[in-house]
């Protein structure tokens, strides 16, 4: 399977519940002492979903909205309650959408922009409130697109950048500010990014990282880095990273560097090879590499403790590379020592899933592909906590 081969049905729409509609899914076991480095099963999703997003918000809860199942896109999104181990239906999207972008909001709310909507790249945005659990409409992006990268910066505003629309690749950017409700368009990158990262420095500056870039067989990945200084609205290109990545995980470690990790596209290098940036130098040193239990579609987030989890994925065999195994396995990957250790099983094979953090440190994976005894593959609602 690929990411996205449900996302992009055309002229299918899955309307989300009413506002204000609450339903629980069926109960798991509550957040509790857990014995480290193990899985645990939690409740299950109301509705199966793959390619959604999923953004921790400043209740502790966490929002799960949008991807798609058999039924086509979806606009209905869900909160899961660490407290309890339940989901429960909250208000859906005003259009249902993947690739989009999710970010957290000073105020608690959290803003949705731009993805896929019905086979077109869209330009609306809409604001969640926790508090009436429902989506509103909120000023439209100067630009449609998708795949772009959202980031919260230090004055509350959130500058997205990047992405790509039926025009192709993007390197402009723009910002979106919450008291306003509006986009307004800001310095444009020097290189056109979609599936980049993007990391909040202490400084204050905004690092983005990697993305495709277009070359003579297409489009490839770009080992291409640059820094956007919200003072002056500008971009600065900076040292490049020592190999191409395409939609790579950054994090921001405890001593100000921030790690890259995962999707190289270079032959010969492994994919998971390990980065870490210094902004006092402005320059990038290798880290050792993560041995993921699978070699594409794993789902990777960093820990409190700056480690970083890898789970699940597939492997390809066969001579037409057409058998696909799930994967339940989970690594650990240290970038203070560049070393990888696996660590306990999901309870179940999956795949483009999503990670999310609590505030409990526990972490949360949630929906995706799985894959029974039998080698069918499907797209499921449960979800399991990860006790580091």
């Amino acid at each position: 399977m690929r990411k996205g081969t449900l996302g992009r049905v055309a002229g299918l729409l899955v309307v989300g519940l009413a506002a204000g509609v609450v339903v629980a899914s069926l109960a798991g076991p509550a957040v509790g002492s857990q014995t480290p480095g193990t899985w645990t099963r939690t409740g299950s999703m109301i509705t199966p979903r793959v390619g959604q997003t999923a953004v921790l918000l400043a209740n502790g809860q966490v929002l799960v909205m949008g991807g798609s199942n058999s039924s086509g896109a979806l606009s209905s999104a869900e909160l899961f309650n660490p407290a309890t181990g339940k989901f429960t239906a909250t208000g859906g999207m005003g259009a249902a959408r993947t690739l989009f972008t999710a970010t957290p909001l000073r105020n608690g709310q959290a803003l949705v922009t731009g993805g896929d909507v019905g086979g077109a790249v869209t330009s609306s945005a809409e604001v969640f409130n926790p508090s009436t659990g429902t989506f509103t409409a909120t000023g439209s992006m100067t630009v449609p697109r998708e795949r772009g990268t959202a980031t919260l910066l230090q004055n509350g505003q959130v500058l997205v950048a990047g992405g790509d629309n039926s025009s192709g690749d993007l390197s402009s950017a723009e910002l979106y500010n919450p008291t306003t409700g509006t986009f307004s368009p800001t310095g444009s990158m020097n290189v056109a990014r979609p599936t980049a990262n993007a990391t909040l420095l202490p400084n204050r500056q905004v690092l983005v990282a990697g993305g495709a870039t277009c070359c003579n067989n297409g489009c490839c990945s770009g080992g291409s880095t640059e820094l956007y200084n919200p003072d002056t609205g500008n971009w600065a290109l900076t040292a490049s990273m020592s190999f191409p990545r395409y939609g790579p995980l950054a994090g921001l470690l405890a001593n100000g560097q921030v790690l890259e990790i995962c999707n190289i596209s270079d032959p010969g290098v492994p994919r998971c090879g390990t980065e870490l940036y210094n902004p006092a130098s402005g320059t990038w040193s290798q880290d050792g590499a993560a041995s993921p239990s699978a070699e594409e579609s794993y789902a990777y987030t960093m820990l409190n403790n700056g480690q970083v989890l890898i789970s699940g994925g597939q492997n390809v065999f066969g001579q037409d590379q057409q058998t696909h195994v799930l994967q339940s396995g989970a690594t650990l990957f240290d970038p203070t020592t560049g070393n990888s250790t696996s660590t306990g099983s999901m309870n179940i094979p999956r795949e483009d899933h999503t990670l999310t953090l609590l505030q409990n440190g526990q972490m949360l994976a949630a929906g995706g592909y799985t894959q029974n005894n039998k080698g069918k593959i499907t797209v499921t609602a449960s979800a399991e906590l990860f006790t580091p």
